[in-house]
């Protein structure tokens, strides 16, 4: 079975280590995958003038 969840999110730093912060709406589901092993696609989009 494949889940798959598209949102936007900032990365916050803690420490030395970065964090994907996900929207409210989205963190109850996440939190459902704790420890699982998942695959992460990460899209950065820049507007150029």
């Amino acid at each position: 079975m494949v889940v798959v969840y598209m949102f936007e999110a900032s990365i916050i730093k803690m420490g030395n280590r970065c964090y994907i912060y996900p929207p409210k709406e989205y963190q109850d589901k996440i939190a459902k995958l704790r420890r699982k092993k998942i695959k992460i696609l990460l899209l950065h989009e820049e507007d150029n003038p």
